[in-house]
């Protein structure tokens, strides 16, 4: 059997291991979803982006925290919407960062193994190094070393997570150091751990450079870095080769480990020991940050804590004075952004009191953005997200009218069945008419409807509401403009068993003012 014909069997053999799995389906959907929908040939909006990530409540907040955090220094804490971080920090950053998180969080979620653990947050650590190492180096593109590190043991933890049985014999053979590293990984799995990652990322839809740099680099390549794509691989390497010192070696071995990968890379990194020292433990700090976004718990931390270049007895006292303080500073994040393993794709997770904070960051947010340049797409996207996320609600559309048809047309979504909803849901505007949504546009009047079951209530539903468009509560705020409906907000429940309270009415009055606001400050041809 050739090598080729054994790595095509592999590959083959994965992906058929991830379909039988009872849970991966609906991952590998979603991150299929993510970079096939949004890839730059799909023509996809980064509304359309926004509107996928929002589907899972748990990465939407572990998204914002990543965004809002250190590592994007100039806009940290800043950010409360997803269609607003997909603006500034760009299509491509957003979704690639969010495929990481999906894929990191099902392993760590469902193996039970050890070093698909530290695998994981290796992978997450030399994110962080390389992407540090980038900025110290005055690189470019440093968001684009931080996927692109994050990623690079892409195969190795597939092959850890769903085949267990050959990654332990792949290490039997290495500890017993008669084979090299790459034939120990040809005698087990019949190919390469890069090889087979390039494979299926290439499945996934995901960016060339990425799969590139999951190539292990060789000296040789080193001494050339002259094209964008070997700089990004040897970084790439670099990064991961440094943080795999602080998990196969023991704290005295890694000074002199660590002089040998220095020595490797020097040809491209001429970098003093003492700061790639400082560099990597500053890493480790950084990485405390994400404890809710990983889901670390104390041990995990004290785990990570056993990797820095520091000396033991410096350890020690850095863990005696911070671990109270770690802990509050953990249960205040894992309190706001509620991330649980087994937490449903739905806004409603969160709770009231999160929900109304989040209201008043993403107020706020919009606000700044309406005192700068603005386009109308994106303030109107911002708004539908505080909706959605804010109360959440299952449904938010945003309608305007068509001067030539009069017909009430949804130009923007979120949730679920939107995509129905986006192609079925118009209404005539007709100002004899005596139904809820005619009513509300016509008085230019803010609409709770909490259960439209009821008899006075029921007698106002119009004949179109029905089907797919059904909901039993929701609410209506009519855009006026010169005091004529020009458009409407519409959130819905598809059940009674939600109530919203006064703060959350003046919130959502709030946002529809300021989409009004926009519209006469952007003024713009709808349709």
């Amino acid at each position: 059997m050739t090598a080729s014909k054994a790595r095509k069997i592999t590959a083959e053999q994965l992906l058929d291991r991830m379909s039988k799995q009872s849970d991966f389906p609906a991952v590998f959907q979603h991150i299929t979803e993510i970079n096939m929908k949004t890839s730059p040939s799909s023509n996809s909006s980064a509304n359309e982006l926004a509107g996928i990530i929002l589907k899972d409540y748990s990465l939407t907040s572990k998204l914002l925290k990543v965004v809002n955090s250190a590592m994007y220094c100039q806009f940290s804490g800043q950010i409360s919407t997803i269609s607003r971080a997909v603006v500034i920090l760009g299509f491509e950053q957003v979704r690639l960062t969010a495929t990481g998180l999906i894929f990191f969080a099902h392993l760590q979620d469902k193996s039970t193994a050890n070093y698909v653990k530290e695998a994981v947050l290796s992978s997450f650590l030399s994110g962080i190094l390389a992407q540090d190492l980038s900025k110290h180096l005055k690189m470019e593109d440093w968001e684009d070393h931080f996927i692109c590190a994050m990623f690079h043991n892409f195969g190795r933890l597939l092959v850890m997570f769903y085949f267990p049985e050959k990654y332990e014999a792949y290490l039997k053979l290495v500890a017993e150091g008669k084979i090299t590293d790459q034939m120990a990984m040809l005698e087990t799995i019949g190919t390469t751990f890069d090889k087979l990652g390039m494979e299926v990322a290439d499945l996934w839809n995901l960016p060339e450079l990425i799969v590139t740099s999951m190539k292990t680099i060789s000296e040789k390549d080193i001494k050339d870095t002259n094209k964008k794509i070997d700089r990004h691989r040897s970084l790439t390497n670099f990064a991961n080769e440094l943080c795999d010192i602080t998990i196969n070696y023991s704290p005295h071995q890694r000074q002199d480990q660590l002089r040998i990968v220095l020595n490797k890379y020097q040809p491209a990194y001429d970098i003093p020991e003492e700061d790639i020292v400082k560099m990597m433990d500053s890493a480790l700090t950084t990485m405390r940050d994400f404890a809710d976004v990983l889901n670390l718990k104390q041990t995990d931390l004290c785990e990570l804590d056993q990797r820095s270049f520091k000396t033991q007895s410096d350890l020690a006292a850095v863990n005696t004075l911070d671990q109270e303080a770690m802990s509050t500073d953990t249960a205040v994040a894992l309190e706001r952004f509620e991330i649980s393993a087994g937490a449903s794709p739905s806004p409603c997770n969160t709770s009231s009191k999160n929900r109304h904070l989040l209201m008043l960051d993403a107020i706020q947010e919009i606000t700044n953005v309406m005192l700068d340049d603005f386009t109308l797409d994106t303030v109107l996207t911002m708004i539908m997200e505080a909706f959605f996320r804010g109360i959440g609600f299952d449904q938010v559309l945003i309608f305007f009218r068509n001067p030539k048809t009069d017909i009430m047309q949804p130009r923007f979504g979120l949730g679920r069945n939107i995509e129905e909803l986006l192609k079925e849901f118009s209404f005539p505007v007709q100002e004899s008419s005596k139904d809820l949504f005619n009513l509300a546009l016509a008085e230019g009047r803010d609409l709770y409807i909490d259960n439209i079951s009821t008899p006075d209530i029921n007698q106002r539903q119009p004949t179109w509401f029905q089907g797919v468009i059904f909901s039993p509560n929701f609410v209506l705020y009519p855009i006026m403009i010169n005091k004529k409906a020009i458009g409407l907000i519409y959130g819905a429940h598809i059940s009674t068993d939600h109530h919203l309270n006064q703060d959350q009415f003046d919130a959502l009055k709030t946002l529809r003012n300021q989409a009004a606001l926009a519209i006469k400050l952007c003024p713009t041809n709808i349709f």
